[in-house]
């Protein structure tokens, strides 16, 4: 008996869930900026900070608050640019999709940054680890 066929199948299913998970948030994730700009509420704010980013590059990006029907939002951009596209007080374009608890804004020159390629590294790795075992068991049955 080898290792793989001691592994309990649940923990394949896990894998092959996270990781088709992990593939469809990427997915979203990578587009979703795109999709607020053309299809968001389009509005005006004003940019009330300037952060550095965390990750110490040197970079900065935008805090811009604005109105909506139902209050104010602030907006944390992660877009860190060198040098820094705005300041503090400057008037700016934003666009905006509520719907329930998901709220979405995204400045004109937002980008999504490295979440969606992380995302799609650790499910395409869960999907090639898990999906060939379970397929191969499945067929062990027939």
């Amino acid at each position: 008996m080898n290792i793989i066929e001691s592994i309990p199948p649940s923990a394949f299913s896990f894998c092959a869930l996270v990781g088709t998970y992990c593939l469809i948030l990427a997915y979203q994730k990578r587009y979703e900026i795109e999709k607020v700009l053309a299809n968001g509420v389009h509005t005006f704010g004003t940019v009330t900070d300037i952060w550095e980013d965390p990750s110490g590059k040197r970079g900065k990006a935008p805090v811009v608050d604005f109105a909506y029907p139902h209050g104010t939002y602030r907006h944390v951009s992660t877009t860190y640019t060198i040098p820094c596209n705005y300041h503090v007080g400057q008037r700016v374009e934003i666009w905006y999709k509520f719907y329930k608890s998901n709220q979405i804004a995204a400045l004109a020159d937002d980008k999504p940054g490295n979440l969606p390629k992380v995302l799609l590294k650790w499910g395409i790795v869960l999907c090639l680890l898990s999906y060939p075992i379970i397929i191969g068991r499945m067929l062990a049955l027939i």
